[in-house]
């Protein structure tokens, strides 16, 4: 059966809480979407399934729109009751202990970042019983009003790891330790009860110093150290479970991918290691990296990789059954989410689904696998966010648990593409293409990702491309040069090209979507925050007739202030002193270089409308970056500048007011010079 007419169908039968949620056509004349709509807190996100599969959990708006963590029974899936709530934050993560008992953590999204407490972590019985702090919230105790921490509570310098997932209270714990600013936090394991608030170490006694994350086995023996040294190399250990000894499987340069890197993420039941790892397999020379299972025992890689995706590297989990231990399968991120099913009952199930649910990406949950009577589907695709359902075995009926947004009609929605684009020099990089409902050339929106080095989109619902799609603006995403996820070659090929072959990447899947009758030549806008705000102001330095305008949000505006700004939270760090000169730019032997692709020295030269945006509080890319923009754009001579500053904010907005606010803005903006 269609997705649509299949939800449409569930919905019909719903709560009241659900029957907003409609997929019908959109009439010619509607009013647009409030922007609030696209922005708003979702109605109900994450359900998870109790060891057993005898409950539901999941997070939905209580009183004064924070998040509650509540519970389902079974037999009445859509009967949630609160069990824990906080009137001055919204619970955030959370998961299952044991069947009677959950974790989960908090964080005020109704205050600015400025105002953000550490998350903290609390424990409580399914019933709303036992509520127990097992983690202090605040990383100044000072801020507490007494000077000293809650009795009995952890500070915050201990981080929640997993849930024992063994029947008992215990979670595990990881303590950092801070011994030297040059040297990472050295990190120790604790197994903490959630009822007792007692706690046991299981950090092995001759363990290596420096270990920055731990892995741990299916017996919760701690296997696996990754550390690091004051340099830019991790080393990866393994503990023999027969001799107890430390064992080196290798060592690389953390900021950059090479034949000895890999990144451990799991063992099994037979001690077998999973990693991900460079796969010598090659296509035109662009190396990926692909799931291996290898024997710590002999420290290779097999010849050939578990899993591997032509084109894209390995991003994904290894799923366990946490009762009988066995490998079910793992997930996986090409253009979308994905799963690949060892198991031949899970890939039935998966296989079900969907064909029950055809034209969507539906994600399939829960702990005992093996045994448990129902699963949970997480469905979407580009048009329709993230909507949840409950999978019987037995009768293969899926039933509606929620909708994350149900106010927003997916048939009103736009399609988005991810195609590949060549660049000026053939080297091919993908972009997402968000198209809005009609016929082209639209007016556009060329939306550059942060970062720079990290995946920027994949295929599925966004906020933000589907609120400027409803605008009648094509969107493009490009994942330029330097973007992760897309093999070692594009990553690499971005090192020390920031307004340079970056910046040609952008122009160029700007030019091609010229070239396919999608993009009006003549309205279009560069946009993008962070790493985006700078690609958006060099954007309009380098392309004056391309782009008609440029929206720039907590955007770099100097890179030689990257290295200037005494307050931001890399000042100092292993990624200013190490990464920085290697992968943007030294900023004495390339200082020529920094100082022509940085804005700020070419703002005599941005003659378009600018709009720009600031956080208050944004250490890591800090107001001078804003300011100085500013005052430099006005000096020369630009007067179509608008600017705003929000206060609290850091590096993005939390509050949902801001949120609204900003894209009203840039509405008003887009609509005055493209329209």
């Amino acid at each position: 059966m269609n997705t649509l007419r299949l939800l449409a169908r569930v919905v019909r039968s719903c709560t009241p809480l659900l029957l907003a949620f409609t997929l019908s056509p959109a009439p010619a004349t509607a009013a647009p979407i409030p922007v609030r709509d696209f922005f708003r807190t979702p109605a109900a996100t994450s359900p998870r399934l109790s060891p057993s599969g005898q409950k539901i959990a999941m997070l939905i708006p209580g009183e004064r729109g924070r998040f509650t963590l509540a519970v389902a029974d079974i037999a009445t899936p859509t009967r949630f009751v609160g069990i824990a709530r906080f009137g001055d934050a919204d619970v955030r993560n959370f998961g299952w202990i044991n069947d009677q008992r959950l974790w989960f953590d908090a964080v005020d999204f109704q205050a600015a970042m400025a105002d953000q407490m550490d998350s903290g972590l609390f424990a409580v019985n399914a019933d709303g019983s036992d509520f127990l702090k097992l983690i202090q919230r605040r990383s100044d105790e000072r801020r507490m009003g007494t000077g000293a921490a809650e009795r009995g509570v952890l500070p915050q310098r201990n981080r929640f790891l997993r849930a024992a997932s063994d029947g008992s209270d215990d979670v595990i714990i990881q303590r950092y330790e801070y011994v030297d600013e040059e040297l990472p936090p050295d990190s120790k394991l604790l197994r903490l009860n959630t009822k007792t608030r007692e706690t046991r170490s299981i950090t092995p006694k001759d363990a290596p110093s420096g270990v920055q994350s731990w892995i741990l086995d299916r017996n919760l023996e701690p296997r696996v150290a990754i550390t690091g040294d004051r340099g830019i190399r991790s080393t990866v250990l393994w503990r023999n479970p027969e001799t107890q000894e430390w064992v080196k499987l290798t060592s690389f340069d953390a900021f950059s991918s090479d034949a000895n890197s890999f990144t451990p993420l799991a063992v099994d039941a037979e001690g077998q290691l999973f990693v991900s790892a460079p796969d010598p397999a090659t296509v035109n020379g662009a190396r990926t990296s692909a799931l291996f299972r290898m024997s710590p025992k002999t420290g290779k890689l097999p010849d050939k990789p578990l899993l591997s995706l032509k084109g894209y590297d390995f991003e994904g989990a290894v799923l366990f059954d946490n009762e009988t231990r066995r490998t079910l399968g793992v997930t996986y991120q090409s253009d979308a989410d994905g799963a690949v099913w060892f198991d031949a009952a899970m890939r039935a199930v998966q296989e079900d689904v969907d064909k029950q649910l055809a034209g969507t990406v539906n994600m399939l949950s829960c702990s005992r696998c093996s045994s448990s009577k129902h699963l949970i589907v997480t469905s979407y695709s580009d048009r329709q966010s993230a909507v949840y359902f409950l999978y019987e075995r037995a009768t293969r009926k899926l039933s509606l648990l929620a909708a994350s947004r149900p106010w927003l009609d997916a048939a009103k929605m736009a399609e988005q593409d991810f195609v590949r684009v060549k660049a000026r020099d053939g080297m091919e990089f993908p972009v997402n293409v968000t198209k809005p409902q009609g016929k082209g050339p639209w007016p556009t929106v060329v939306l550059v990702h942060g970062g720079p080095y990290v995946r920027g989109e994949s295929w599925g619902f966004s906020p933000d491309s589907q609120f400027l799609a409803s605008r009648g603006y094509l969107v493009i995403q490009p994942e330029f040069r330097g973007s992760t996820g897309y093999g070692d070659q594009l990553f690499k090929a971005g090192w020390k090209q920031w307004g340079l072959s970056m910046q040609d990447d952008v122009t160029d899947a700007t030019k091609w979507a010229i070239a396919q009758g999608l993009a009006d030549p003549k309205r279009i806008a560069i946009a993008g925050a962070s790493y985006g705000g700078y690609a958006t102001m060099m954007g309009l330095v380098k392309e004056p007739e391309l782009y008609r305008a440029g929206i720039n949000w907590v955007g770099v505006t100097d890179i030689g202030l990257m290295y200037e700004v005494g307050w931001s939270d890399f000042m100092g760090g292993k990624w200013m002193r190490l990464g920085m000169p290697k992968m943007i730019g030294d900023p004495k032997h390339d200082a020529e270089q920094l100082k022509k692709t940085s804005p700020l020295h070419q703002a005599a030269r941005i003659k378009q409308p600018v709009f720009m945006a600031y956080g208050e509080e944004d250490y890591r890319v800090p107001m001078p970056h804003g300011t100085k923009m500013r005052d430099a754009l006005k000096a020369t001579g630009n007067t179509q500048v608008e600017w705003v500053v929000y206060d609290g904010e850091g590096h993005g907005w939390v509050l949902e007011e801001n949120n609204v606010d900003f894209w009203t803005r840039v509405e008003r903006f887009l609509a005055k010079h493209l329209k």
